[in-house]
């Protein structure tokens, strides 16, 4: 017997009660955070007034079907989802804030699932066998994991990181790889962000940050792709790169961390820096906790679906680019994050999940997920990752003329900008 999917009005707050209970909102201020960030919610709102639209009789529900076609086209632009109306979404299943998940039609995703990601869920297969992926009931897909084409994934599955279910999973437990097979470690999903505590609080005894230091620093890395570029250069590549946005506003909460002041100036800082922290996650996907560490001169290459978590400390010059996570595990997310060294660079899509150390002068490939420490100038690539080489990160980060990393650009690009 098939479950009934929620739909309308009440399949809207039941998705709503249960982000709470996922993300621990209690108090009317963590709802309406939960309300605010949780872009996958507005997804599942959508979705699920969809359903209800399609279950009116025609011609009654034309205007709503109207009504529905806009929503989903403004709302897949807004919150990063696109989840088919014909598809089978059922009750509390858990979407990542970030979002970026396509499910389509078809499709199933059991009861008590929980996405956090990155995630596809789509029709595929070879020609006359194409079909639609089945998710049982409590199946964990963590960021970049995807399932394509007629397969079913048993109750209880955890697909890890950048894992891709091209046949069916058929029973619990940890699954990893291309395709995905059993894994011979747990694996464990990203911990859930919980709503933010920092307002006027006592600072912690962390040294100071101030933020044009840092910022600037920042900016030099994309400024040291320009032939000695002038103010307007500068003020260009400032105002049009995402990467730059982001690290701004980072850095501007870093201040506010480490920097004390009088409570009702506090107040009013952290409330602006919440709010531009709202609008930039939508704008750029990019989530970047304030409580994560990031030495000067970061460079955010792509803003395509960034996630660094809280206690995350990263070294200086490093680069990551889309579609990448770094973050801890378990309900302390911060006491279990990763530790970068310095030049450190990531690949788009990369992973770092977990309490890993990753040494200095190391390039993760394209969609590597690491699974253990990475020592000085290792090259990984793999999911899991292994270290291919000892070349370093020299090929990838580039710092300027005479800085002895990658000195001399390719043919054209100090002409054209990176």
């Amino acid at each position: 017997m098939e479950r009934e999917i929620p739909q309308g009005w009440r399949g809207i707050r039941s998705d709503f009660a249960h982000f709470c209970r996922v993300h621990e909102a209690v108090s009317v201020v963590d709802r309406l955070w939960v309300l605010l960030v949780s872009r996958a919610l507005w997804g599942l709102a959508i979705y699920r007034f969809g359903r209800w639209v399609y279950s009116l009789q025609r011609p009654y529900n034309y205007p709503f079907r109207a009504l529905y076609q806009a929503a989903f086209e403004i709302g897949r632009r807004i919150t990063k989802t696109s989840l088919s109306v014909r598809s089978r979404i059922e009750d509390e299943v858990w979407i990542a804030p970030q979002g970026e998940t396509f499910i389509s039609l078809g499709s199933r995703v059991g009861r008590g699932s929980m996405l956090f990601g990155q995630n596809t869920i789509g029709v595929g297969g070879r020609s006359g066998m194409r079909g639609h992926p089945q998710l049982g009931e409590r199946v964990i897909m963590c960021p970049g994991a995807a399932a394509v084409g007629p397969v079913t994934i048993a109750d209880g599955a955890v697909m890890g990181p950048n894992s891709l279910a091209g046949r069916s999973v058929p029973r619990a437990g940890s699954w990893t790889g291309v395709p995905a097979r059993p894994s011979k470690v747990e694996i464990e999903p990203p911990a859930v962000s919980r709503p933010p505590r920092h307002f006027a609080e006592e600072q912690r005894m962390q040294p100071a940050e101030p933020f044009w230091p840092a910022f600037r620093a920042d900016l030099e890395r994309y400024y040291v792709y320009f032939d000695n570029p002038g103010f307007l250069t500068k003020l260009r590549v400032a105002v049009i790169s995402d990467g730059a946005w982001s690290m701004g506003l980072y850095r501007f909460g870093r201040s506010l961390r480490t920097i004390p002041r009088a409570k009702p100036l506090a107040f009013v800082l952290w409330t602006l820096y919440r709010f531009w922290e709202l609008v930039l996650g939508l704008v750029t996907s990019v989530s970047i906790d304030v409580d994560a560490v990031i030495a000067p001169g970061f460079y955010v290459g792509h803003f395509v679906s960034v996630r660094i978590g809280p206690g995350v400390r990263i070294g200086r010059f490093g680069s990551i680019g889309q579609m990448c996570t770094i973050e801890g595990i378990g309900r302390n997310a911060a006491s279990s994050a990763p530790v970068l060294g310095e030049r450190v660079y990531l690949g788009s899509g990369a992973k770092i999940i977990g309490p890993y150390k990753i040494g200095d002068g190391v390039a993760l490939c394209a969609n590597t997920v690491v699974a253990a420490d990475v020592p000085d100038e290792g090259v990984v690539m793999g999911a899991p990752g292994l270290v291919i080489s000892r070349r370093g990160s020299g090929e990838f980060i580039y710092l300027g003329a005479g800085t002895g990393v990658r000195d001399v650009l390719p043919q054209g690009i100090a002409q054209q900008g990176a």
